[in-house]
């Protein structure tokens, strides 16, 4: 099967396979397991708002984004997904020289090519992928637009926001407009230190794209949102995104859902994450042949470094099992069939997946013997 762009595509694991959708354990896409559970009642009403057009702009939903996240609402703009704010933020600058930090999600440069911006891609050295930003900022300097994942996907580096502060009081040959994509920052402890949102207003020259689809598990749903103090922006984001870009399903779950109470609870699940990294991260690395990188999100880098072990065999012998998991060839800069990525699930999954990988990495390492 065809990794190209994203993980999470079970319709074709399933024509792989020749198993049901239900058969398969996720690794490949990066959702919240442990989000609040909404109940089959709850759907089922939901549903009926189909018949019904939704609010043409989402007011409600950015009133309830705005409290929940405690900026200001005229600086939000609700979208249908991160993808939809990426796709949006890129149109906004059409023209203009782009550099794309890489390793990265691939959509950030096709966004871009899309609006007609003239898009590059700084392609970090291997050594650099977990390094400050401030030893490679340098590298940003001809470019009036810098796009970057925060934390990264799919490595998992995190810049704080002390760092991203300090390279934004740089002295730039040419002005810098940034777009930080934090569609995994609430998967980072203490991410409230370190989102970009708190500081939005101090920053016209600064987008931030959120995801609410991962952290809440709802990629289905497609919610997210675009976030920016510059209000010229925000009136030509607000002109360019079509009608009822949210869903009348959407907004209802949004009512009942992005409520304080609720949000409360999110944070409990989020908080075990880090718990969960880590006991997943010992467990692979145990297994020789891999090396597991740090990350600051929800999910694992994981490079195959012996030579009788390849990506894509891994994720086949993998999928016969019923586990998906997320080769790395189509992330740039990353060098084919040596890296998959695994999403952090429940402590029984992740053993799960941890056992059938240790088992098939040793049956390779056998024959090669």
């Amino acid at each position: 099967m065809s990794q190209a762009f994203h993980g999470g595509r079970l319709p074709e694991a399933a024509r792989e396979f020749g198993l049901p959708r239900d058969a398969f354990i996720d690794f490949s896409a990066n959702i919240n397991v442990l989000a609040p559970f909404v109940s089959p009642a709850d759907w089922e009403k939901w549903r009926a708002t189909i018949t019904h057009y939704p609010e043409a702009d989402a007011r409600s939903l950015r009133g309830q984004l705005a409290r929940l996240h405690g900026i200001t609402a005229d600086h939000i703009l609700p979208t249908g997904g991160a993808i939809e704010a990426l796709y949006l933020a890129a149109r906004l600058f059409a023209g203009c020289k782009i550099g794309i930090v890489e390793p990265a999600f691939g959509d950030y440069h096709r966004a871009f090519q899309a609006a007609g911006c003239e898009s590059e891609r700084i392609a970090l050295a291997h050594e650099l992928w977990h390094a400050p930003i401030n030893e490679w900022g340098h590298l940003l300097d001809p470019f009036d637009v810098v796009v970057l994942g925060n934390p990264n996907n799919p490595t998992g580096a995190l810049q704080t926001r002390k760092q991203w502060l300090t390279l934004v009081e740089k002295p730039w040959t040419r002005p810098k407009r940034w777009v930080v994509d934090e569609a995994f920052i609430e998967f980072v402890e203490d991410h409230e230190r370190e989102t970009l949102l708190p500081i939005l207003s101090e920053q016209r020259s600064l987008i931030v794209l959120r995801s609410l689809t991962k952290s809440w598990g709802i990629p289905g749903l497609r919610l997210g949102f675009l976030a920016t103090s510059n209000l010229g922006w925000m009136e030509r984001l607000r002109g360019m995104q079509p009608p009822w870009s949210i869903n009348a399903v959407a907004q209802a779950w949004s009512a009942e859902c992005l409520v304080p109470a609720n949000h409360a609870r999110l944070l409990v699940g989020l908080r075990e994450f880090p718990k969960l990294k880590k006991r997943f991260e010992t467990e692979l690395s145990r297994i020789p042949g891999l090396r597991v990188y740090p990350s600051a999100a929800n999910f694992l880098l994981v490079g195959l470094v012996g030579s009788s072990l390849e990506a894509s065999r891994i994720y086949r012998e993998l999928g016969r099992r019923g586990l998906l998991v997320r080769v790395c060839d189509s992330f740039h800069g990353m060098e084919k069939g040596r890296f998959i990525r695994l999403a952090v699930r429940t402590g029984e999954e992740n053993n799960l997946l941890a056992r059938e990988l240790a088992a098939i990495c040793a049956e390779l390492n056998r024959r090669a013997a």
